[in-house]
């Protein structure tokens, strides 16, 4: 089963640019397998969590992944003076990295060619029906619609005089606040 790039870099914890090129500088041809994803995602624990060099992380995630995967406790490195030990929960990580791969796999999708289909919009009669169901009244605007737009323009310039002549009325001083204003 091969997984798509984007599942891949989802079951390895990284991002698709760090896979690509962390498979360049190890001279790996990526397949997107699970297997290859488990050993990519050793190599990001390593290099990215313990600061390894990669090419290194590589060395220990295929010697690690060797070993069978029940195993708590894989001594993986140790310093020239024996003072300090690298030491893997292997069976942690097979577990982390089962549901990592899981979450990928059920929430990456299947590849898709080409780009996502355009929703459509509704036109015509449902969204005038679905409107008339909502409540809305239709009768301004259908009337509106019979009319030409000269028609159109002619009623809305009468609506904007109307409005300007209530706006200079509305600011225009009453009787009563010039009474006021005197005292």
């Amino acid at each position: 089963m091969n997984l798509t790039r984007s599942q891949f870099s989802s079951a390895v914890r990284a991002d698709e640019k760090w896979v690509e090129n962390t498979a360049r500088t190890l001279g790996q041809q990526l397949t997107y397998t699970p297997a290859e994803a488990r050993r990519m995602g050793m190599v990001r624990v390593l290099a990215t969590e313990i600061a390894i060099p990669i090419t290194r992380a590589a060395e220990l995630a295929n010697d690690a992944l060797r070993h069978p995967p029940e195993m708590r406790a894989l001594p993986l490195s140790t310093s020239t003076e024996d003072v300090a030990t690298l030491v893997v929960d292997l069976a942690r990580y097979h577990s982390t990295f089962a549901a990592a791969l899981s979450a990928a796999l059920n929430h990456g999708g299947p590849r898709r060619r080409g780009r996502p289909a355009a929703r459509k919009r509704t036109r015509g009669r449902g969204a005038v029906a679905a409107a008339e169901a909502y409540g809305v009244d239709l009768s301004l605007l259908r009337e509106a619609l019979e009319r030409t737009p000269a028609e159109r323009l002619a009623r809305l310039d009468a609506n904007s005089a109307f409005l300007g002549a209530l706006r200079r009325v509305s600011s225009a001083p009453t009787h009563a606040t010039r009474s006021r204003a005197r005292k």
